[in-house]
């Protein structure tokens, strides 16, 4: 049996297919507010649970990583700045958000999927600043990581 791999844009979708809906109905039920608050603090207690000791950051493999997000087509991206210390990008084009477009969802699209990155980002001992995301509608978003101090 031959396996087939999924995207990150295939995978995602599948989860915003089956999640969107719920948040939908919890909305409807306890307000979008409380939900939406909810939402916007679920990654919080990951960064602390998952951070790891700066020193473990490790820039090197940012390129590679960027490339995986945006297998299938899925970002359209621009590599400002690398190098030992620091990892800065812009995001051009985003399936993502035209995805969360399609499923009626792009006002939560935040919630759910680009604010997956700053635990991430932690995880590997880097910290994630960022102003200002396609999904929130801006031009692009400006992703600058730098070593967890």
């Amino acid at each position: 049996m031959s396996e087939t791999r999924l995207t990150n844009l295939e995978r995602t979708r599948i989860e915003m297919a089956y999640a969107v809906p719920l948040i939908r109905d919890l909305q409807r039920l306890l307000g979008a507010e409380v939900i939406n608050d909810a939402l916007s603090r679920r990654f919080d207690d990951q960064i602390d649970a998952t951070a790891a000791p700066g020193e473990k950051a490790d820039f090197s493999r940012m390129e590679a990583g960027t490339a995986t997000f945006a297998e299938g087509g899925a970002l359209d991206y621009e590599i400002i700045g690398s190098d030992a210390e620091h990892f800065d990008l812009n995001i051009t084009g985003c399936r993502y958000a035209e995805m969360m477009d399609e499923l009626g969802a792009r006002d939560i699209g935040h919630l759910l999927i680009c604010n997956r990155d700053y635990p991430a980002a932690a995880k590997i001992g880097m910290a994630l600043t960022r102003t200002q995301t396609r999904m929130q509608g801006a031009g692009y978003c400006d992703f600058r990581y730098r070593r967890r101090g």
